[in-house]
């Protein structure tokens, strides 16, 4: 039997502080449509093998960032966050519809689909290999520390799960850097992608 873990939310948690007297360490901002998302100075990770050698390519975090700009300055981008790669949900039921329907979001003027995560590039490299997803149509990025998804309030505590904290589910449209539609703690995986496909 797969059980499904549910995370405590940044909100749940801010209230029982509340209820402590503790007040919160961090700045909330939360995504709303309207959100310009080039103003983070957070970058992402792309995906990718580890190189055994400096001819193979660099495994360096400042080789391989992408910055909120360079990724959504001037283009229309597809954005749908997992949890964490080889899990469950994430594998057999979201990235298999955005799979499905990649090549209709190109229809649709979207430059690049990204699936986010909380997560290490290698482990996001190999799990996207394991699913045999064609890379140019569906870009997976890692947000290392999880720092983006903390400021944006969408990191979640799955550690009732052996994760840790990673991101929620969720799918949003861009279009140069502002957020057109925003899917917060997505429940149905499986129907995601007609969903951000029907915002496109």
């Amino acid at each position: 039997m797969i059980l499904a873990v549910r995370p405590l939310s940044r909100l749940a948690a801010k209230k029982a502080g509340a209820a402590t007297g503790a007040s919160p360490t961090t700045i909330v901002r939360l995504i709303s449509v309207g959100t310009d998302l080039t103003s983070s100075p957070a970058a992402w990770q792309r995906s990718r093998p580890w190189h055994l050698t400096d001819a193979d390519g660099s495994n360096l975090a400042s080789d391989n960032a992408v910055s909120m700009t360079d990724l959504f300055r001037g283009r229309k981008v597809a954005v749908f966050g997992v949890p964490a790669p080889f899990t469950g949900t994430c594998t057999n039921a979201h990235v298999p519809g955005y799979k499905a329907l990649a090549d209709e979001f190109g229809r649709r003027g979207v430059d690049e689909v990204v699936c986010y995560s909380v997560t290490d590039p290698y482990a996001h490299h190999n799990w996207a290999e394991a699913m045999g997803v064609d890379k140019n149509k569906i870009s997976f990025m890692a947000d290392v520390d999880g720092s983006w998804a903390k400021e944006n309030e969408l990191d979640r505590d799955y550690a009732g799960a052996s994760l840790g904290v990673r991101s929620s589910r969720f799918s949003m449209m861009v279009e140069d850097g502002v957020v057109k539609s925003f899917n917060a703690d997505v429940e149905d995986a499986e129907g995601d992608a007609a969903v951000l496909l029907g915002q496109a």
